[in-house]
């Protein structure tokens, strides 16, 4: 298992190194029956005292997350044995992150929503990590559609401090961005709608029909064609439409459907006929008008 242990944090390296352990048990990154490096090991991997090591094993034992085997060192500690000593809160525990794994939910996310619920508090903008303009642009469109809070796009490095903030971004990039998200702010990882959720209801194109993806954003071209030849569309009949070049309107109105971006969208004809490919999940809006108060 790998620790990261921020030095200039609120917690002390002692609560990281306790809450990293707890988190990695209930989410079966640590499991039970594994050995946990030696105290002086750990001290000298993440360059901190051997005492404050000792302290945080000291208190995991204690909590009976952890266990001592005499001669060889510490252990994860089954959690079915701790729930057995009346533990059962661990046990509950310890199924809700598992459930949120099988879900795609990592660790800090479920942590974030639970403090979410137990202490509310209302973000009073959104904040959009995303490098790629052409995304971006795509994003900031959609999240503004439903979040009636202000909505803008900010470098990783430049995260408003206030902790007023919500921060979003796609699965893609969270892990980079959570790095710099500032204490205090709320993060949230953008979910993907599928392009089978939001054609399967719509009329299927006849057989060799040829079917635009329009987008100014390679990735969002890509995404839907993945997505449409898994839902059984032919290769051969999906259509690339950059919307930075000249005359994209009169190729993506050529084919019998244009699936497009929600910019591209309202950029084309009245008569071509068009399908919306949202990016944003409608799960994610939901929990973005949840963290912003609305």
């Amino acid at each position: 298992m790998r620790f990261w242990i921020t030095k200039n944090s609120q917690l002390s390296v002692r609560e990281q190194l306790v809450r990293q352990v707890m988190l990695a048990i209930l989410s079966d990154d640590l499991r039970a029956g594994q050995k946990l490096p030696s105290t002086r090991a750990l001290a000298r991997r993440c360059q901190v005292h051997s005492n404050t090591v000792s302290a945080a094993w000291h208190q995991l034992v204690d909590q009976g997350w952890l266990e001592r085997r005499c001669g060889s060192g510490l252990y994860v500690r089954s959690q079915q044995a701790a729930a057995a000593d009346g533990n059962q809160l661990d046990g509950l525990l310890s199924s809700l992150l598992r459930a949120a794994h099988n879900h795609g939910y990592a660790p800090a996310e479920v942590l974030e929503r639970l403090t979410l619920l137990v202490e509310p508090r209302t973000c009073r903008r959104v904040c959009l990590v995303e490098a790629d303009p052409s995304m971006r642009e795509i994003l900031l469109a959609e999240v503004r559609e439903h979040v009636a809070v202000p909505a803008n796009a900010v470098d990783a490095a430049n995260i408003p401090l206030d902790g007023d903030g919500l921060v979003v971004a796609l699965p893609s990039r969270a892990a980079a961005v959570r790095k710099h998200v500032p204490k205090g702010a709320s993060f949230l990882t953008l979910r993907l709608r599928s392009v089978r959720g939001s054609l399967e209801k719509e009329k299927r194109p006849a057989p060799n029909s040829i079917v635009s993806l329009v987008s100014r954003s390679p990735e969002f071209r890509q995404w839907a064609r993945v997505m449409l030849i898994a839902v059984g569309l032919e290769p051969a009949c999906l259509c690339d439409v950059d919307t930075a070049e000249d005359g994209w309107q009169e190729r993506a109105g050529a084919g019998a459907l244009a699936v497009a971006d929600v910019v591209a969208a309202r950029a084309l004809p009245a008569v071509c006929p068009v399908r919306v490919f949202r990016v944003v999940a409608d799960a994610s809006i939901a929990e973005m008008k949840q963290y912003c108060g609305l």
